[in-house]
Parts: C-alpha cells; sequence; structure tokens
C-alpha cells in the first residue's frame, strides 16, 4: 500500500513539474526574445533579463527532479555502460538511496532555513521573527524588480520533497516493490514526432 502511495505522489509531482518546467521555459523564452526585438530599437528592460535568470534557475531545479526520476542522469549513465548487470542494479539502488538521503537532508535544512514555527510564534511579523532569529529571508529582495527573495527560493523545499518521493518511489521499482513504467517521467510525450 505505502509503495502505491508513493508512485501515485511521484506520479502527480511528476505532472506538476511538467507543467511547470513548460511554464518557465515559454516565460525564459519571451522574456528573451522581448528583450533582443525591443533593445534592437534602443529600448532596454532591465527586469526581464532577471526574470530570463530566474527562470533558467528554477528550471534547473524543475528538470533535475525530473530526471532523477527518469534515471537519465549523465554521469551515472556513463558509468552503466562499463558494468554489469548486477552492479547496474546495485548502482541504481545506490543512487536512489543517496538521493533520498540528500533530500531529505535538504528538506530539513529548508525547515530549519524558512522557520515556520518561528515566524507563526512571531504572529507572522517579519521584524520580530528577524529580531528573535536573526534570519532575514522573509526581507531579501531581488536586485531589480524588487520582489521578495524567498517566493524564488520556495523552489528549493519543492525540489527537496520532490527529490525524496521520487527516490523513494525508484527504490520501491529496485527492490521489486513496485513495477518500473516504461517512461515514469513522462519525457516520451515531449518528442516531437
Amino acid at each position: 500500500m505505502i509503495p502505491f502511495l508513493f508512485s501515485k505522489l511521484s506520479a502527480g509531482l511528476i505532472a506538476i513539474e511538467r507543467l511547470f518546467l513548460k511554464l518557465l521555459i515559454a516565460a525564459l523564452t519571451l522574456t528573451v526574445l522581448m528583450n533582443v526585438l525591443l533593445r534592437m530599437v534602443g529600448i532596454t528592460i532591465a527586469w526581464a533579463d532577471e526574470v530570463g535568470i530566474y527562470a533558467m534557475i528554477l528550471s534547473g531545479f524543475v528538470g533535475a527532479s525530473l530526471m532523477l526520476r527518469a534515471r537519465i542522469d549523465p554521469a551515472v549513465l556513463l558509468l552503466h555502460e562499463f558494468v554489469s548487470e548486477k552492479s547496474r542494479r546495485i548502482l541504481h539502488g545506490l543512487v536512489s538511496l543517496l538521493a533520498a538521503v540528500f533530500g531529505f537532508m535538504l528538506l530539513y535544512l529548508c525547515i530549519r532555513w524558512f522557520d515556520p514555527v518561528e515566524i507563526a510564534k512571531a504572529g507572522f511579523d517579519v521584524g520580530t521573527f528577524q529580531a528573535n532569529t536573526f534570519n532575514f529571508i522573509y526581507t531579501d529582495q531581488t536586485s531589480v524588480m524588487a520582489a521578495p527573495s524567498f517566493l524564488f527560493y520556495f523552489i528549493i523545499p519543492f525540489f527537496s520533497f520532490a527529490i525524496t518521493i521520487h527516490a523513494i518511489t525508484n527504490m520501491f521499482e529496485d527492490i521489486g516493490w513496485l513495477d518500473r513504467p516504461e517512461d515514469p517521467a513522462g519525457l516520451a510525450m515531449d518528442v516531437v514526432q
């Protein structure tokens, strides 16, 4: 029952990640094209560069999570070519275990960083929160748009949660408690025929 729940949760996260990744790539493409075209006529939009940078950063996190679920990490794929089938299965399990441990640790650090309990104790008053914790995450702003940086930082706890779920699902498949789908991350759906 638990492996099945992880599989369903992983599939749901994949749907969210795929949509989010498409939106980020579209935003990146549109802002870069708009900026290039407007610079040709002498108009500079400073915020477009920043949006493009943040779109690339966020898409890197989302793409890494999808790659983990699909098991298409380039360095590990190269190693697979040189080992036996038994060693390959062990390597899959080891990578899944290490990714799950990394995801758990990163999620724990994100909880300490965002400190939701302490900000709730402060009545969601950022000034009181900063005075009590010396944590300035909620007042940091982006340099050009002056947008709250913590909104962009939310990708890190999302990423850590997603890779933990994907890695545990991969482990359940490695030990035979789940059947591995042909295309677990749905990457074949994006191939243009």
